[in-house]
């Protein structure tokens, strides 16, 4: 008798033991291809791309522009976003926008008065994305470096993540461009 009880409360041990394992719904994206749009006033644009297309890190990227922007100018700034590691580029831009409540763009200037960046674009919960952005540079000639960073956060474990809040998710892009201020 006493075997049988120590048999089934072993079995009940086992059926009932369940390790909490964090499950995440959504795949972090990959990212070959950046491209920041700046439009002044006079609704004139110039790009500046970033492609690193095997998509490591540990290679020299295929182009790295430096940002050449005019001093104390008001700009719209948009930012698009391709993957070409399979050939051609495919826009992953459109991508973020259908899940933009599960992304969120970081602009780190540096040093900080370089530029002054706010994102105009919220998603479904009024909560910033940062594929539209207005910047302004500072008043006088200078230059720096301007940190891009896209973080993933999607549910976890069904709780909601993205509180408008950088630290949370994982992170999907992490560039800094050369900054010129003339």
């Amino acid at each position: 008798m006493k075997q049988i009880f120590l048999f089934l409360s072993f079995v009940v041990l086992l059926s009932c033991k369940k390790e909490a394992e964090i499950e995440p719904t959504d795949d972090n994206e990959l990212i070959t291809t950046v491209e920041l749009i700046f439009t002044d006033g006079a609704n004139v644009s110039k790009s500046f791309k970033f492609r690193d297309i095997d998509g490591d890190s540990r290679t020299a990227p295929e182009a790295f522009d430096t940002l050449k922007l005019a001093k104390n100018t008001d700009y719209t700034v948009e930012i698009k976003i391709g993957d070409e590691s399979k050939g051609a580029l495919e826009d992953i831009t459109e991508d973020i926008i259908e899940e933009s409540d599960v992304h969120l763009f970081v602009y780190r200037p540096n040093p900080i008065s370089l530029l002054a960046m706010q994102i105009t674009d919220t998603d479904k919960n009024a909560l910033p994305v940062g594929l539209k952005v207005k910047a302004k540079t500072q008043y006088f000639p200078g230059s720096g470096k301007l940190q891009v960073l896209l973080k993933h956060q999607p549910p976890l474990n069904g709780k909601v993540v993205k509180t408008g809040d950088e630290e949370a998710g994982s992170t999907d892009l992490d560039i800094s461009f050369p900054v010129v201020i003339k």
